[in-house]
């Protein structure tokens, strides 16, 4: 397909016909994306060979949405010269082949679980790690995720023969949702932008991720300053839901304004009674009546996000959905779905049962040391993740039983006397994966520790890595009658599992936190507000929190091609005036 095939107003064709650096603006559905391939399209058209031109995203799940909106406008020859990646796969690329440059080594990547691990050994001394990050980078050449955009800055920037390279593979660079980058990623696109053009796409309204360091509200203000680009404003059009009204109603909600609700919002409240349905059922509920409405409308299967402020709720929602429920009306059944959610403290647990199955091959030293060592990295995870400090005084009294082990003395803990006293007993296995994988997990019991440690591993069955988990082990499964190494396989299994979820096509059914939702389309959408957690509004926010919350608000209802259900609390406060 050409530029000249399409229908284009005076606005896109100048677009098509501008030289320069390029600001482009607009919402949801506007046709950003669309006219960015266009424009791709007309500057491939004068590459050389070995020249491509470069979209950067946040997400594999925006990378995939801009590659599916690349098949239907561009042919397969020309694909071949766009490169579609995120800013973390370019900058990792390129911290590989020259940082060298920078520390003197190869550039090393530390991988994010190992990192977490880690990162709880500082007790939460923010200052220190992020030294020690230094100097992993700069002594080692070892970098952390946060660490990446930085090195690659200071390589473009610094090197005038990388920025030189890389500015003659990649001509025009195009950076999706820039309104989110952070400095370490400005300062890189600016430096490819002396040779480079640089397109961005922007919609200010979309910044919902100004929590994140170096995240800068006057990022877009600051291109314009620095590429003095031709700026475009595409805000008045709306293409994704241009008849339901929903990207009016969004606006309304961000900027808390008098507006009729369209009649593709619902909004269904659930009394605080006792014994009243709660709103994972009610959720429930309201995900069968929209999936029905959808595909009378649409004449085929739609696709459906459930969408909550908190991976907490998210989870209790997908639970729910995944059983039968009775309600007064109805019968609802179970609703096959994924869950996009965050599954480490579900992969280090799986990584202590891993443990466990080791067992039968080693000696009761090099087994418990083990499995304590394993029980001690989840709790390094959790403190990292949620800053609880009871999992880095867990952290702690873990590994002093360590010691006390390899001292030849009994470990003090209730962890570890649970654990020895279940090595004691002797853990029987068969080579049947499923059936030893459970007597492993059953091992997790005598402690509040590994009680919660069996719950979570439990969770594991939202990666659907099941299957895969089975397959390892039948792979590690030796002629002595244990897994060999199975704790090593089994954290490269979960890894894969975990990337194959970020990189799933979409499902008729998607549950994800709202933050996740950014860059993805679906027919409709709930937006589910818990009475206890995941609250959307509340009395007493500051005016900031409320803000943000707006902000993605916006985002998650403007993720709906057609409809949009809320499933609120009785009390809960009205979004628009």
């Amino acid at each position: 397909m050409k530029p000249s095939d399409l229908d284009l107003d005076d606005k896109r064709r100048a677009i098509l016909d501008s030289t320069g650096h390029l600001l482009i603006e607009g919402g949801p559905g506007c046709g950003k994306t669309t006219i960015a391939l266009l424009k791709a399209l007309k500057a491939i058209e004068t590459l050389e060979e070995g020249q491509c031109v470069l979209f950067l995203s946040f997400s594999r799940a925006a990378v995939r949405q801009i590659t599916d909106r690349m098949q239907s406008l561009l042919t397969r020859s020309v694909r071949a010269q766009l490169e579609v990646r995120t800013f973390h796969a370019f900058f990792l690329e390129l911290v590989r082949s020259h940082g060298r440059l920078l520390a003197g080594h190869p550039g090393v990547f530390i991988t994010p679980d190992r990192e977490r691990e880690m990162r709880a050994d500082f007790d939460g001394d923010k200052d220190a790690w992020e030294a020690e990050c230094r100097r992993m980078a700069a002594e080692e050449g070892r970098y952390v995720f946060d660490l990446l955009a930085a090195s690659a800055a200071q390589l473009l920037d610094g090197s005038r023969a990388v920025r030189e390279l890389y500015s003659s593979i990649y001509p025009v660079v195009i950076v999706d949702e820039f309104q989110d980058t952070s400095t370490d990623q400005w300062q890189a696109v600016r430096a490819l932008s002396h040779r480079s053009t640089v397109i961005c796409l922007a919609d200010p309204d979309q910044r919902i991720f100004g929590h994140l360091p170096g995240v800068d509200e006057e990022r877009i203000d600051h291109a314009v300053a620095h590429l003095q680009p031709d700026c475009f404003d595409l805000s008045a059009d709306n293409h994704r839901s241009p008849e339901g009204g929903l990207l009016s109603y969004a606006n309304a909600v961000l900027h808390h304004r008098a507006h009729p609700r369209p009649e593709s919002v619902t909004v269904i409240r659930y009394p605080l009674l006792w014994g009243a349905a709660p709103c994972e059922v009610r959720a429930h509920e309201a995900l069968l009546a929209l999936r029905g409405k959808l595909e009378a409308e649409l004449g085929r299967e739609p696709t459906i996000a459930v969408l909550a402020t908190t991976n907490r709720l998210v989870a209790s929602v997908s639970e729910t959905i995944s059983e039968q429920n009775v309600t007064a009306r109805h019968v609802l059944e179970p609703v096959e779905h994924i869950l996009h959610w965050d599954p480490e403290l579900a992969a280090s647990a799986g990584f202590v049962v891993a443990s466990i199955l080791e067992w039968p091959g080693l000696d009761r030293l090099e087994a418990l040391s083990g499995t304590l060592k394993a029980v001690a990295d989840y709790y390094r995870t959790k403190f990292v993740q949620r800053g609880a400090k009871n999992a880095r005084s867990t952290v702690i009294s873990i590994e002093r039983s360590l010691a006390q082990l390899r001292a030849g003395k009994p470990g003090r803990t209730n962890t570890a006397k649970a654990l020895a006293a279940a090595y004691d007993a002797g853990l029987k296995l068969a080579g049947q994966p499923v059936a030893d994988w459970r007597e492993a997990r059953s091992s997790l019991s005598g402690s509040a520790e590994l009680d919660e440690l069996f719950k979570q591993v439990r969770m594991l069955r939202l990666l659907h890595a099941t299957d895969l988990i089975s397959l390892t082990l039948t792979e590690a499964w030796g002629p002595e009658d244990c897994y060999r190494d199975a704790a090593a396989q089994v954290r490269r299994a979960l890894a894969d599992a975990q990337l194959a979820q970020a990189e799933q096509d979409t499902v008729p059914v998607s549950l994800m936190n709202m933050h996740r939702s950014k860059g993805k389309e679906f027919d409709g959408v709930v937006i589910v507000e818990g009475h206890r957690q995941g609250r959307l509004l509340e009395d007493g926010w500051n005016d900031e929190r409320i803000q943000a919350t707006r902000r993605l608000l916006r985002v998650a209802i403007t993720r709906a091609r057609h409809r949009v259900v809320f499933v609120r609390p009785a009390d809960a406060l009205p979004l628009t005036r």
